[in-house]
Parts: C-alpha cells; structure tokens; sequence
C-alpha cells in the first residue's frame, strides 16, 4: 500500500487523500488496555493501521497487530466505524492530509509473545484503564465506544 500512497501522493501532492484503516483494541483477562509508543510521534496509541492492496479490513488488524505487538490475533470484533472528519482528518507534519475512514475492533484472544517487528514502535505494554496515557484525538474515542458496545451490543457509526 505504501507504493500506493506514494504513487498517488506524486500525482496530487499534499492535499487530501480518504484512507480505509483499522485499529483495534487489545484487552487481556485483567482489563488492562495494550498501547504501543509509536517511533515517529513518541506518543501512546492503539494498534492501527492502513489497508493494504489485496487485503479485507479484517486482514488488515491482523497483519498490524502481528507486525507491531507480535501477537496474532484469534478472534476479532468490529464493534464500529469511525467515520467523523473532525477526528480523523490528520494533517502531517510533510503536510500531507488525510482524512481516514476506520473501522475499529475489540481483541480478547491471541496468541505468542510481545515483541516489535517492525521500527513503528518502540515500547508495547499493557495499561490498566484508570492509568492509560492521553491518546490521539481520533484514538481516545475507541475506548468509550467499547463500553458503549458492551452496553448496547450495538455496532457504532460515528
């Protein structure tokens, strides 16, 4: 997808391109809340990422997961999409403008070990709720829509 990115950005420049993406939310049996620092921010974030050419938007979690954690996950939910331009529209610092589309998941079950694949992050640990760092503006949200999905059993557009 990268080649993609590139080979698009070449022909329009900087100005806003839509995004198809995911991010997941990992929780282990005590609650606790898996972030990663991110290399290129130094901030805490969920596991997230870009579609890919030839992938599903399940595949995709799945290959960011195991690519930033190590984990493969088992089981997967969406339990929304996240859609709001005034939380996923992100201008970067090359000023390149995104406007993201992501459908966001809920992961219980995975299996292996914590550890970095890949230069996206350079710490991966487990946060209880009460204590997580502050996330993105487009991140924070995901973790209330759990609670609310929990609630409701319904899937969230927002």
């Amino acid at each position: 997808m990268q080649n993609y990115i590139q080979d698009l950005r070449q022909l329009i420049g900087t100005k806003r391109i839509f995004y198809p993406a995911a991010r997941v939310i990992i929780e282990n049996s005590q609650g606790q809340i898996l972030l990663i620092r991110r290399s290129d921010n130094g901030n805490w974030g969920l596991v997230a990422g870009g579609l890919e050419a030839g992938e599903n938007i399940t595949q995709c979690i799945i290959r960011e997961a195991r690519e930033e954690t190590g984990l493969a996950l088992i089981s997967v939910e969406a339990i929304g999409i996240s859609t709001n331009p005034d939380i996923e529209t992100v201008n970067y610092p090359n000023g390149d403008i995104v406007q993201y589309a992501t459908m966001v998941f809920y992961c219980r079950e995975w299996t292996g070990n914590l550890s970095k694949s890949t230069e996206e992050a350079t710490e991966i640990r487990f946060f209880d709720r009460a204590e997580l760092p502050k996330l993105s503006l487009n991140e924070a949200p995901s973790i209330d829509w759990l609670d609310r999905f929990r609630e409701s059993g319904h899937f969230i557009v927002e």
